[in-house]
C-alpha cells in the first residue's frame, strides 16, 4: 500500500520545485475533480492546466472562507 503524503508535505515539495503542479494535484484529494474540470474545459491534464486549476480553486476557497468569517462576525 502506497503512503499518501499529506497536503503540507506536497506543498513543500511543490515550493521546492521537486514536483510539478500536475503531480501535486494528482497526488492530492482533488485529483478526480481536476480530471473532471479538464474534461469540462476541453483541456488535457498538464502542469500548466494544473497550476491554473490550483489558482482558481484557491481563490474560490479564500472567497468561501471570507464569507464564512463574515457570518461569524470576525470581520465586523
Amino acid at each position: 500500500m502506497a503512503t499518501t503524503k499529506n497536503h503540507e508535505e506536497q506543498v513543500e515539495l511543490l515550493q521546492e520545485g521537486r514536483i510539478g503542479y500536475l503531480q501535486f494535484v494528482m497526488d492530492g484529494e482533488d485529483a478526480e475533480d481536476f480530471q473532471e474540470w479538464c474534461r469540462s474545459h476541453g483541456t488535457d491534464p498538464s502542469d500548466e492546466s494544473a497550476e491554473f486549476y490550483v489558482e482558481q480553486t484557491d481563490i474560490a476557497r479564500m472567497e468561501r472562507q471570507a464569507m464564512d468569517d463574515e457570518d461569524y462576525g470576525i470581520w465586523n
